[in-house]
């Protein structure tokens, strides 16, 4: 490999707002001071006004993880603020990060490793291990599949996992970016953009610590929450991603998960959807 083919120079994405744990917050940005590679910038988009704690927070990694505010004056959501982080990103290669999920040391440098080895690249995932109170403590391990399945695997569920997503710039931009889709955004954008042919992959190990709980499954049920899912499956069948039989299939497997008691619906994402 040439020294002019390896990719050295990346952002990191992250959106904050008001209702994030500082504490949270702050073990995520030094899991970024303590990566093997660490990124040229680190652009953290505030959807709204936050607590002074989470302020502190920001200001005390600002200088050492040169970080980049983009500052909103009300909540606007995730995906909308994503756009907006997307647009003050300065760099073609962009690592996605969640405020509270811990990166692994050598995330970035083995996800630059496969940019450099696949110029053709622009989207890439990898595996996350969730945890409850410490990394480790639950045992589950949210895999994705390898490259040659990725497109048949996002005809049912979605092939990447968000908080340790690396992709171009232009490539997302190119296929609309991050939209209005309803706690979809990710999901729906991984459609477009396989849709429209990119290149992707999955490095079949852990590299994001994934913080979970109850709550996680408790957002995501209800009747709001199955509405969305509807939304975006039927989007999908408009797109001409899934055939109507496909479509079928998965609202009647994922509706009633999304309707079903928030303990029963914990109990089929840990124990049968892994």
């Amino acid at each position: 490999m040439s020294s002019d083919s390896i990719v050295r120079c990346f952002s990191v994405l992250m959106s904050v707002y008001i209702r994030e744990s500082p504490a949270s917050l702050e073990l995520a940005l030094e899991s970024l001071l303590h990566s093997t590679l660490m990124a040229s910038e680190v652009v953290l988009v505030e959807d709204g006004p936050l607590t002074d704690d989470l302020y502190s927070i920001i200001e005390k990694y600002r200088s050492v993880l040169k970080i980049k505010s983009v500052k909103i004056e009300r909540n606007i959501g995730l995906g909308k603020a994503l756009n907006l982080g997307l647009d003050a990103c300065k760099h073609e290669i962009i690592a996605r990060c969640d405020t509270d999920d811990i990166n692994r040391p050598q995330r970035f440098e083995k996800q630059l490793q496969q940019f450099s080895l696949n110029p053709k690249l622009a989207l890439l995932s990898g595996w996350v291990e969730e945890f409850i109170v410490a990394p480790g403590d639950a045992g589950v391990i949210r895999k994705v599949p390898e490259a040659m399945d990725i497109a048949k695997s996002a005809r049912s569920r979605s092939p990447f996992n968000h908080p340790c997503v690396m992709f171009k710039k232009s490539a997302v931009i190119a296929c609309g970016g991050y939209q209005d889709d309803y706690l979809y955004e990710d999901y729906a954008l991984w459609v477009r953009m396989l849709s429209a042919g990119v290149v992707s992959d999955n490095i079949q190990e852990v590299l994001v610590d994934m913080r979970a709980g109850s709550d996680m499954h408790k957002r995501r049920g209800g009747v709001k929450y199955a509405k969305h899912e509807f939304n975006a499956q039927y989007g999908f069948y408009k797109l001409g991603f899934i055939s109507f039989l496909q479509l079928l299939k998965n609202l009647a497997i994922r509706i009633p998960v999304r309707l079903a008691p928030s303990g029963v619906r914990s109990f089929i994402y840990t124990k049968i959807l892994r």
